[in-house]
């Protein structure tokens, strides 16, 4: 790839601490990627009921819920890098944690403790500290250069993962993801994070949420509540996958495919944001969202590696023009380049909440239907979902 092609797309002299959360990043979405796809699989096999993985991820998204502003408590007073590499370790915990559970059953409830934490330190943490750093006039190109170096670090982690999966088993694919894990942490410190402790308030997280005024916009918070749906992607389509292909190292060498396209054509998507005016933002969603929801509806009909390929292509091309304009909103603090982390936790609070209402509405479903009824049933549902996307407001 010649440089003339990548500085069409790349920002120049981009802020330090942004080229480190690109490479932390990178780093860590490739450890994660080798198990990623393969984490509800494990699960499944684990208690042989899609029932039980809906439940469990039900849990989770509840506990992750309630505790989130914590996450934002402490991003506030300890800084945001601070708390990316304090989110590290739990994240360690909690595969190796997932690697025992057939042998300690109990050790179910310690994987639940341990990914919430996870989880509340780096999310709010991390989308602070891009929105913070990044410049405010290229925001879709910086998105679509970190998601492009990030999927690029992705395409062999799924083909990777598999493979192991194949040969050795999840405990040593949860032993190698846990090492590679580790070593993303080491960019975050190339240089010294400017940060000044201020306070935030749990109290009013919840009031955003509960009262939308101002720019926390009540049409916005519908639209982050629809990235929920992200949630069956992500649970059930590996399930379903799995149970029409059969094999790690085929679900891992087409996610790699899928990847590697993406990569590319993140690029274009991010450019072509940032040349959008408001209006023509609004378009893009609006039709991305009508896009998306049709590839929704139509994944219970794939019957084969090449309709699970196409689907899952273009479902992920579909989705980059819904997630280029509203992120590029939400990094700009919601039209306001100040208070970033209170806009961002507005955004991860709408997002948890409609997972909670998403995840446990299928665990019930799967209580009465099985099949392709209930397969249909839940991607239906999520196709459903997809079209709040278009309540979004810039």
């Amino acid at each position: 790839m010649s440089n003339s092609f990548l500085n069409r797309f790349l920002k120049r002299n981009t802020r330090h601490e942004i080229t480190e959360l690109y490479i932390s990043v990178a780093i860590k979405n490739f450890a994660f990627s080798m198990i990623t796809i393969f984490e509800p699989l494990y699960l499944y096999k684990l208690y042989d009921s899609i029932s039980i993985v809906f439940l469990y991820y039900a849990i989770v998204y509840t506990i992750y819920f309630f505790l989130l502003p914590f996450g934002g408590k402490a991003a506030a007073k300890y800084g945001f890098e601070h708390c990316i590499f304090y989110s590290i370790p739990f994240a360690i915990l909690y595969f190796l944690s997932l690697s025992q559970i057939p042998n300690h059953s109990w050790m179910i409830f310690a994987t639940i403790i341990f990914v919430v934490i996870h989880r509340i330190l780096f999310w709010p943490s991390f989308h602070t500290d891009f929105a913070h750093y990044s410049a405010s006039e290229s925001k879709g190109r910086e998105m679509s250069t970190m998601a492009s170096i990030s999927i690029t670090a992705t395409i062999i982690g799924p083909i990777i993962g598999g493979i192991i999966l194949t040969k050795y088993g999840f405990e040593t694919l949860f032993i190698i993801v846990s090492i590679a894990s580790l070593i993303s942490i080491i960019p975050l410190f190339a240089t010294k994070e400017n940060f000044k402790p201020h306070n935030f308030s749990y109290k009013k997280a919840f009031k955003r949420i509960l009262k939308p005024y101002g720019r926390y916009k009540k049409k916005n918070l519908i639209a982050y509540f629809a990235f929920s749906e992200e949630a069956i992607f992500f649970i059930g389509w590996p399930i379903f996958i799995f149970l029409i292909l059969k094999e790690f190292y085929l679900i891992g060498i087409l996610m790699g495919v899928s990847a590697l396209f993406i990569a590319i054509i993140n690029l274009y998507v991010g450019k072509l944001s940032d040349k959008y005016d408001t209006k023509k933002r609004e378009q893009l969603l609006a039709s991305s969202a009508s896009l998306y929801s049709i590839f929704c509806f139509l994944r219970p009909f794939v019957g084969g590696w090449f309709s699970v390929l196409f689907i899952d292509l273009f479902s992920k091309i579909s989705k980059m023009g819904i997630k280029y304009p509203i992120f590029t909103y939400i990094y700009n603090g919601g039209g306001r380049r100040k208070d970033f982390l209170e806009y961002i936790m507005f955004f991860e609070l709408s997002l948890s909440l409609g997972r909670i209402i998403l995840v446990w509405s299928v665990f019930f479903i799967s209580l009465y239907l099985s099949g392709f009824t209930f397969w249909f049933t839940v991607f239906a549902l999520s196709g459903l979902w997809a079209f709040l996307f278009k309540s979004a407001k810039f």
